[in-house]
């Protein structure tokens, strides 16, 4: 695996047969979601469509990175083979995913047994962490938190009421960048 590091948590990634692996060392958060994004981008152009999210050391998400994972999903909807699996997650994270309609959107593997096999040649192969291409600046972050929340509205219309502060407080920053 390959991996990406932030401040808050490391993500690590594989890539095998036709799935794309990625584990959270750490918690998922709006430091690290974009290191996701980049890589399931770079993923997505080179034609992968499936995508393992492991959290098995992951004790907790925010909702950027939630948000990540629902727009990694909303992208691949219309795609026949194209999935997002999310396996290991904790009780807390699986219920903050729940309570936001992610369990809807995303293929989350409650019992364990999704893909059992690969779990152990995965975890023997993963790498350092992934490195940003670059430092992200505060605009560019600010439009990944931005893009998080929608997506999160996308996947599920009740969450308006729960971003609807955050949205407005992130376009208002973006408005207000652009002004002189």
């Amino acid at each position: 695996m390959t991996p990406a590091s932030s401040n808050d948590g490391d993500i690590l990634v594989s890539c095998f047969d036709n799935v794309d692996w990625i584990r959270v060392e750490g918690k998922g958060s709006f430091q690290n979601s974009s290191k996701v994004k980049e890589f399931t981008q770079r993923s997505f152009d080179k034609g992968h469509r499936n995508f393992v999210i492991d959290l098995e050391n992951c004790p907790a998400v925010d909702s950027t990175f939630m948000g990540t994972l629902a727009s990694m999903a909303l992208k691949l909807r219309y795609e026949p083979e194209g999935k997002v699996d999310v396996i290991n997650a904790t009780g807390r994270t699986r219920d903050a995913m729940t309570s936001l309609g992610l369990h809807c959107l995303l293929d989350m593997d409650d019992d364990g047994s999704a893909w059992k096999d690969e779990r152990e040649l995965v975890a023997q192969n993963l790498g350092k962490p992934l490195q940003a291409e670059g430092d992200l600046s505060q605009r560019d972050q600010t439009c990944n938190v931005l893009a998080a929340h929608e997506a999160l509205v996308e996947a599920n219309n009740d969450n308006f009421s729960r971003f609807k502060d955050v949205l407005e407080y992130l376009r208002d920053d973006l408005d207000g960048e652009a002004s002189p």
